[in-house]
């Protein structure tokens, strides 16, 4: 939440006018003349006030960089540049966007580094043929006090979005009448400074600092008529708030671009552009291609082949993790089950983007796990997914590769309360085939068994058994303990002060990876985010299960990230996330390390929650 501190005069801001040039030259005349007697107010200068100017349609045009006049009089003599142009549609959200990555830096003489106000006042007379929410959001997260005038066709509510506070959009049926007697706009733009408040949650946030992604994205795009060039503007803001998000260098995230209907066609490799601007210019040309055949299959396994590989700019061998993004909005017409199959055992992670006729459904079984297939009925809904799917796109590891060998201690944390009773041989069984692949011994891998209920019960500790066949016997032969209800919190601090613990077996002090598996059929009655979160402090890297009644955010909220969360309804679904689980727990230490690593990013923080 941004507040403004109405009284407080600042020397140095900077303050960007974007404008929609299709007003009319009448309206045009007006606002340039608002802004020759604003400037004719203030001093003007790289250590006082700095002004920059943008003019927008569907393109953006610059008119003058925030450096490009450090004297009043140079300023003025060049407002004549502001010019109405033609156009019938406006794009905002794109006009946003190019304010945030082509004005808003420092070699362009923005002093946002130095904390110096940057406000930005945008002036349209019509609705946005493109989305706002995305650009809008991103320019409040940089700090930027957005303002909005809006007269004409101009919508109020699309104008809040874009403002930082409502009392920041000013309506009028005439822009003249307006910017006569401006006076409140003027008051804004000379004393407005803002601060950004994060509100605490009730229930204390576990937060982790982002530090770094290393990721190759390829987007897969739907090129046929299902989608249509009438949803095409959503699917490319899409891609763009995506891009937004993210840091793109060759030394941190690469984008590459395809679509697809009964051919695939490559629009650019991982490495063709090394920037966000170029990256986005790109995709805000995109085009597609049309037909009523829709090859997913053919076109996966194109991607496959042609854009996951070092000589078009993968870093595979490097580490970098391999991303594929499908947005479709039709039938899967051939094999594209087989092919998601390929692209999981090449260590490529897949996520789903669907809409329109597309099955949810069948896409859930395409996507590297069903939590990472998102649907919208509408695609106009799309640009918004982007704020649902971030953290999953720059935390998610999808390794598959089995590694054996090596030293690390499993723990099991399971629900062994009263309701578990008829299904508590699907819960051995779990664990049995966790631990089936395993080379468990004293020097080698460690397992230890707690029940749970209001109390944990330990079942046997990380130094109880030697061998296999004895942790096997062991977990054969559990009986449940029994209970009403979850603590769950508590038996995580109890994970943490006794199983985790030198005492009982824990190799933790000689650097040892430390797994947790969480499995629970109901919602805890006490808080998990806190214990959670000292586990994972100590260096435990936990997964959560739920099953039936389990609380998914209460889930998510003990797992390390989202890719070590999973949910199913019923005990008999367990067995497809055992691959995932395995994948994890026999990754070699340095593999482990680098996958957890993976999962951060530059300047972002996410809560587990």
């Amino acid at each position: 939440e941004l507040h403004a501190q109405d009284v407080v005069t600042v020397g140095e801001r900077d303050i960007i006018f974007l404008i929609d040039s299709t007003m009319g030259t009448a309206v045009i005349n007006t606002v340039r003349e608002y802004i020759r007697r604003f400037v004719s107010t203030k001093e003007i200068g790289p250590n006082a006030v700095q002004v920059g100017i943008a003019q927008f349609a569907t393109d953006t045009r610059l008119v003058m960089d925030l450096q490009t006049h450090g004297t009043k009089e140079s300023l003025l003599s060049s407002l004549a540049a502001i010019r109405a142009r033609s156009g019938q549609t406006i794009n905002i959200g794109a006009a946003l966007d190019f304010v945030r990555l082509n004005m808003l830096r420092p070699e362009k003489g923005s002093r946002i580094s130095r904390n110096v106000p940057q406000l930005l006042l945008l002036i349209v007379s019509k609705q946005s043929s493109d989305s706002v929410a995305g650009p809008a959001q991103a320019l409040q997260k940089l700090g930027v006090l957005a303002l909005a005038a809006g007269s004409r066709a101009a919508v109020e509510d699309e104008m809040k979005q874009i403002a930082f506070s409502d009392s920041m959009v000013f309506m009028a049926k005439d822009f003249r009448q307006l910017f006569r007697n401006a006076r409140e706009i003027t008051d804004a733009l000379s004393t407005l400074s803002g601060t950004v408040v994060v509100e605490s949650p009730t229930d204390p946030a576990v937060i982790t600092t982002v530090q770094r992604v290393f990721r190759d994205i390829v987007f897969l795009v739907d090129g046929s008529n299902y989608v249509g060039s009438s949803n095409l503007p959503f699917v490319r803001d899409f891609m763009i708030n995506i891009v937004n998000q993210l840091n793109i260098s060759p030394e941190q995230v690469q984008i590459g671009l395809m679509q697809f209907a009964e051919q695939p066609r490559i629009e650019f490799y991982l490495n063709s552009y090394n920037n966000n601007r170029d990256v986005v210019d790109k995709i805000s040309q995109l085009r597609l291609t049309g037909g009523s055949v829709l090859n997913t299959g053919a076109a996966m396994s194109y991607a496959l082949d042609n854009m996951f590989q070092t000589s078009v700019g993968s870093r595979k061998l490097q580490g970098a993790v391999q991303v594929l993004i499908l947005i479709t909005g039709g039938p899967l017409q051939d094999d594209a089950g087989s092919e998601a199959d390929r692209l999981a055992l090449a260590n490529v992670l897949t996520f789903t983007v669907s809409s329109g006729q597309a099955d949810q459904e069948e896409l859930k079984k395409i996507a590297f796990i069903p939590n990472l297939a998102y649907h919208k009925q509408r695609f106009s809904e799309l640009p918004a997914l982007v704020d649902d799917m971030m953290q999953n796109i720059i935390t998610v590891v999808g390794d598959t590769e089995v590694i054996t060998g090596g030293e690390r201690d499993v723990a099991f944390l399971i629900d062994g309360t009263d309701s578990v009773q008829g299904f508590f041989p699907y819960i051995r069984d779990f664990i049995l085939k966790v631990i089936e692949p395993l080379d468990i011994g004293t020097d080698k891998i460690r397992v230890s068994v707690v029940q749970h209920s209001e109390k944990p019960t330990p079942v046997f500790y990380l130094k109880t058994y030697q061998t296999k066949e004895e942790v096997i016997r062991a977990v054969q032969g559990m009986a449940l303990a029994g209970g009403r209800s979850l603590n769950t919190g508590a038996a995580l601090r109890y994970m943490k002060s006794t199983i985790m613990s030198d005492s009982n077996g824990s190799r933790a002090a000689q650097n040892v990876p430390q797994f947790l598996i969480v499995l629970a059929a109901d919602r805890s009655m006490d808080s998990v985010t806190g214990p959670a979160g000292e586990l994972k402090t100590d260096g435990v890297v936990p997964f959560g299960v739920g099953v039936k009644n389990a609380d998914k955010k209460q889930i998510e909220a003990i797992a390390h990230n989202p890719s070590f969360a999973f949910n199913v309804k019923e005990f008999r679904e367990l067995e497809p996330i055992l691959p995932k689980i395995n994948t994890y727990i026999s990754l070699s230490k340095d593999q482990l390390e680098s996958a957890l690593r993976q999962g951060k990013t530059d300047n972002l923080s996410f809560s587990v929650r």
